[in-house]
């Protein structure tokens, strides 16, 4: 069939020429490197949820942390004033010690209740810790409530980041190549990170927290599309759906490592270290197709064919070439055009603001992508705030988004768009609310209730990402996908600063609040017009009326 077409005159594209060929050897061990990069580059964006994670500790009272002092002791009420919002004791506050006999603790082994004056607090300089867990809350003396913010601001920092480093790493890769970019920004984001652990201040660990989010920011994209464009067309959306499965991984990983090692510092060097061995891709890994293809670089292109020919038992005809030269033309005419109406693209604007309903659309959009990544990124933060144990609670929150990526495609194969889109958020609203609810003598139910609403945000996340790209005009279709998902970078930023609100007004606060914001973005869903088999419109006026019969 291949050889009848080359031979008969007809301009062929790549993806005719992949759906001949089929999915082979080499085209499965690739994706699954691909996966393992994908793996890789959620360590990131979440490992801040580690490395500036808080600890339980309290003040010392050193008339009655004698021998081997513990956390929690029955006596700790009477010496230490407790948060009436967290139901845990200050972390830098004791009450004044006034007795002067030489008896300080009692014969039943409890301090002595009078010896404190519950009127009259100070601040302490020693303290007794809960776990043996290092964070740089230890390490760099971030101590006490009134410097929270300093945890928080570091994944604040990440975000920023990410903010600056997916724009420059779009430009790098399209000057350069996608591969270029998945081993050049792995590779940079292990050398940050490894350098970060050896950090000996919170400002130099910022910074190098800044550089790796910039570097590592464009991977997770480039890693993708890598893998989808070496497969057919037919086979897209199984390879996508299993390659996504792999990036929830790495945060399992990563938990389950701080967990065995309780040292942020030999924890971020046993999780980079393996990222240099991503720099032996140079020898395997093939470059976009496309892009060579856009690059007149049709021989090396045509090699990376004859590979994936040959792992599907059969050749490449020499043929081809001419074909793809052909087509290369052709693409080239296509993007002249597209070059002559992305100069337009200010009066294309206007289109936006004299269309009522795109403008509302676009609107909505935006507040559903901020609702999307703050919900999403702020659930995985607050698990490590929840009772129970913080790294089991993190990897579970975590491993949820595998079946979450697994079933979303099939809701929306079977259900609308808009009631799948609209249904994730109500669930997760519903779950984040019954969370507060449940009592605390309940803590499976409260932990099922929280993966749930992680399982139900993350299916949301992946449906929003195919319906926006639906519901707006091709000649708008980008630029209004931009501005969305650059309002969802703001939630991403918002998010860290949600542990702040568990410190000031409550453990379960945050968590209320993402359950508030979801049911708003569920409601205003329905509004979004229904785009399953549906012609993706091509103008302004086609969007205005998509999804009416």
């Amino acid at each position: 069939m291949l050889y009848q077409e080359v031979n008969s005159g007809k301009i062929m594209d790549l993806d005719e020429i992949l759906s001949n060929f089929g999915l082979g050897s080499y085209q499965v061990t690739v994706c699954a490197l691909m996966g393992l990069v994908l793996m890789y580059s959620n360590i990131s964006p979440l490992s801040y949820a580690i490395t500036a994670g808080d600890l339980k500790y309290r003040c010392e009272i050193p008339q009655c942390d004698i021998d081997n002092p513990i956390y929690d002791p029955d006596w700790l009420n009477r010496s230490i004033p407790f948060n009436e919002k967290t139901i845990e004791p200050y972390k830098c506050l004791k009450y004044h010690y006034r007795s002067t006999n030489g008896t300080d603790v009692s014969a039943n082994n409890t301090c002595n209740f009078d010896a404190f004056d519950v009127n009259s607090k100070e601040k302490c300089n020693k303290w007794v810790f809960g776990e043996t867990e290092r964070t740089i809350v230890n390490d760099f003396g971030i101590m006490c409530e009134e410097n929270k913010w300093k945890l928080s601001m570091v994944g604040t920092i990440n975000s920023i980041g990410q903010f600056i480093g997916i724009p420059l790493a779009g430009f790098i890769s399209d000057k350069y190549g996608r591969k270029f970019i998945l081993i050049i920004g792995s590779v940079t984001s292990a050398i940050l990170g490894t350098a970060r652990s050896f950090t000996t201040d919170y400002y130099s660990f910022l910074i190098f927290e800044l550089l790796d989010s910039m570097a590592s920011s464009g991977v997770y994209g480039a890693t993708f599309v890598l893998g989808l464009e070496l497969v057919s067309p037919k086979s897209r959306v199984t390879v996508s759906t299993l390659m996504g499965c792999f990036y929830p991984m790495g945060a399992v990983i990563m938990g389950f490592a701080a967990y065995m090692i309780l040292d942020w510092r030999v924890m971020l060097r046993v999780l980079y270290l393996p990222g240099l061995l991503i720099l032996g891709y140079t020898w395997y890994v093939p470059e976009s197709m496309r892009w060579l293809q856009t690059q007149n670089r049709i021989e090396e292109m045509a090699k990376v064919l004859s590979k994936v020919a040959k792992s599907n038992g059969k050749t490449l005809p020499s043929s081809v070439k001419e074909a793809l030269i052909a087509n290369t033309i052709v693409n080239a005419n296509t993007t002249k055009e597209a070059d002559e109406i992305q100069l337009s693209c200010s009066k294309l604007m206007s289109k936006i603001f004299s269309s009522k309903e795109i403008f509302l659309r676009l609107i909505n959009c935006s507040f559903c992508w901020t609702t999307i990544t703050l919900v999403y990124y702020g659930l995985s933060l607050t698990s490590v705030e929840l009772s129970g144990n913080k790294y089991l609670n993190f990897m579970l929150v975590n491993i949820v988004e595998v079946p979450a990526f697994l079933t979303s495609w099939y809701f929306m194969e079977h259900f609308s768009r808009r009631n799948t889109q609209a249904f994730s958020f109500l669930f997760s609203g519903i779950g984040c609310i019954m969370v507060n609810v449940i009592p605390m003598n309940y803590l499976w139910t409260k932990l099922f209730l929280f993966l749930s609403s992680k399982y139900a945000i993350t299916m949301a996340f992946n449906t929003m990402y195919v319906f926006t790209a639906e519901m707006f005009p091709t000649e708008l279709r980008m630029s209004l996908f931009g501005i969305a998902s650059m309002f969802g970078r703001m939630g991403s930023m918002f998010a860290p600063q949600m542990t702040l609100l568990s410190t000031y007004f409550g453990q379960y606060v945050p968590i209320m609040l993402f359950g508030i914001i979801s049911f708003m973005a569920g409601a205003l869903a329905f509004l979004f017009p229904e785009t399953k088999d549906q012609k993706l419109p091509d103008t302004v006026k086609q969007a205005e009326f998509v999804g009416e019969v």
